[in-house]
């Protein structure tokens, strides 16, 4: 039998990510699509990479994730983030309905130029999805007369 791979149904950005003691439930404040900086070149604010696996089957001893900033022209990678994570050998096998939502943080990187950047992840080395990040300047809001 051929196992399907691994899915990622929800890339989500945000600021912050809380995880509540006992339920289990994050909360993402500040969640965001798009960044906007002052001027380029130019480091962006920390932030987090929440990523949703789900299609996991049986016993899984470890995932290695890895989270990638690409720019698409070039291929050339701003940034990366990755870890791995163990499970017991005692934990209970996956079942393919299961959802793992996995907040990984993303440190400030160096923006060349506005650009509508990809965010890529990979499990145990295999691409299992994607999300453009655009990168555009702040646009200075027309102030009023008095």
């Amino acid at each position: 039998m051929v196992q399907e791979p691994v899915l990622c149904p929800a890339i989500l950005l945000s600021d912050l990510v809380v995880r509540e003691k006992g339920t289990e439930k994050l909360s993402l404040v500040n969640s965001f699509g798009q960044l906007r900086l002052p001027r380029f070149p130019f480091p962006t604010p920390p932030f987090f990479i929440t990523v949703w696996l789900t299609h996991l089957r049986g016993r899984v001893p470890r995932l290695d994730i890895a989270t990638r900033v690409e720019d698409p022209q070039s291929g050339h990678v701003l940034a990366s983030a990755s870890g791995q994570i163990q499970f017991p050998p005692d934990a209970p096998p996956f079942e393919e309905q299961t959802v793992l939502d996995l907040p990984i943080p993303m440190p400030p990187f160096l923006v060349p130029q506005p650009a509508v950047y990809w965010i890529v992840i990979l499990v145990n080395n295999e691409k299992v999805g994607q999300r453009p990040l655009p990168i555009l300047p702040v646009h200075a809001e027309a102030s009023a007369s008095p």
